[in-house]
């Protein structure tokens, strides 16, 4: 059996985690342990500074031997003193500056944590989680019968770029703001981005999505940890 926890950002990464990434590999036996970054008593997820995410993930990493651990942060408004994230400004491909920040946060992590490299698997995810619904607009629409009003729009975002994974960062044009902006009843995150996921289907988001199924592959190929 070979277990990893999944840290995300907040509780729609968290069920996304439990309830689609979780089935889809458990098959391998590989079995994903969602989890929040605590940011108060009461409060997990979001607030994602650069010590919070590093203390955390070095204290995860040190509570078992046997236990990989990845995390899944969007690109879009990453805490600027996140390692690699004032290198990764020159870079204009979301995908190639998502993985520079995954290189560097490795480095800080590994060598915060003291562990085996290969026990940590970032992921950065261009620009954030909303993109990977992008990955078929036809059966997102499907979660509400009043959204097929807005389906022509949102193909017409998803074609007009490389990948899902391409569309902007700007303010009111990030995934999650156009959502927002073309979807009545409102898009809510936890409510239905989990859903559309499920409704998507892993397979054609990791097809859609480039950076996410490669890192989705690195998981489905890890091996049992020895302690």
């Amino acid at each position: 059996m070979i277990e990893i926890a999944v840290v995300g950002e907040g509780p729609a990464e968290e069920t996304f985690f439990r309830d689609v990434l979780g089935p889809a590999l458990a098959y391998r036996q590989i079995f994903v342990q969602p989890r929040l970054i605590p940011t108060s008593r009461h409060g997990r997820g979001g607030a994602l500074s650069r010590d919070r995410v590093l203390r955390y993930l070095r204290n995860t990493l040190r509570e078992r031997q046997d236990l990989y651990v990845a995390t899944f942060f969007d690109l879009y408004a990453l805490d600027t003193d996140f390692p690699g994230w004032s290198e990764a400004q020159a870079i204009a491909d979301p995908l190639v500056k998502a993985a520079l920040i995954e290189s560097r946060l490795a480095e800080a992590v590994v060598e915060l944590a003291q562990c085996r490299a290969d026990r940590f698997l970032p992921h950065i995810q261009p620009h954030e989680f909303e993109a990977l619904l992008f990955s078929d607009t036809d059966r997102l629409v499907e979660i509400d019968p009043d959204w097929k009003s807005a389906a022509t729009r949102l193909r017409s975002i998803r074609t007009a770029v490389a990948s899902p994974e391409h569309i902007d960062e700007g303010p009111q044009t990030h995934p999650s703001a156009r959502l927002h902006a073309l979807l009545r009843p409102r898009f809510r995150k936890v409510l239905h981005g989990p859903r559309a996921a499920a409704q998507i289907g892993i397979e054609r988001i990791r097809a859609e999505c480039r950076h996410f199924g490669e890192w989705l592959a690195r998981v489905e190929g890890l091996g049992p940890l020895k302690t």
